[in-house]
């Protein structure tokens, strides 16, 4: 799943990145 950084998130990227995570992570971490 890719995702678009609102906020600096450690060992993930900075604001406005576009990242590539696992669906799980996304779902459980990102997006509470």
């Amino acid at each position: 799943m890719k995702v678009i950084l609102k906020e600096d998130v450690q060992n993930l990227g900075a604001m406005g990145d576009v990242v590539k995570v696992k669906n799980g992570y996304a779902r459980n971490f990102l997006i509470p």
